[in-house]
């Protein structure tokens, strides 16, 4: 089992920094009405989305219904590689002004 939750720790951050990276590029190329860009950052979005809310649900109903704490590490990487994210996306965004 240990095996298994370190490995879905290190899917979560990933995919939560690709989230937060991808979702930046989405709402740039939203506001430079770049279709093709819209489109192939949205398509990321969302399977980054598909993959982490898979993850985090399943681990948020072991951590609440059954106790299962070793669950916790998986909402931390989630939570970290989501603000991770947050402040890659951030200080590139400043770079730009």
């Amino acid at each position: 089992m240990s095996n298994q939750i370190l490995e879905y720790s290190i899917i979560i951050f990933i995919t939560q920094l690709i989230f937060i990276g991808c979702r930046t590029w989405n709402v740039k190329a939203i506001a430079r009405n770049n279709i093709v860009h819209v489109l192939l950052s949205g398509a990321i979005v969302h399977i980054a989305w598909l993959i982490g809310i898979a993850i985090g649900s399943v681990s948020m109903y072991e951590i609440i219904n059954n106790f299962k704490w070793v669950y916790i590490p998986i909402v931390g990487c989630s939570l970290v590689g989501g603000l991770t994210g947050s402040y890659i996306a951030m200080k590139s965004k400043s770079k730009n002004n």
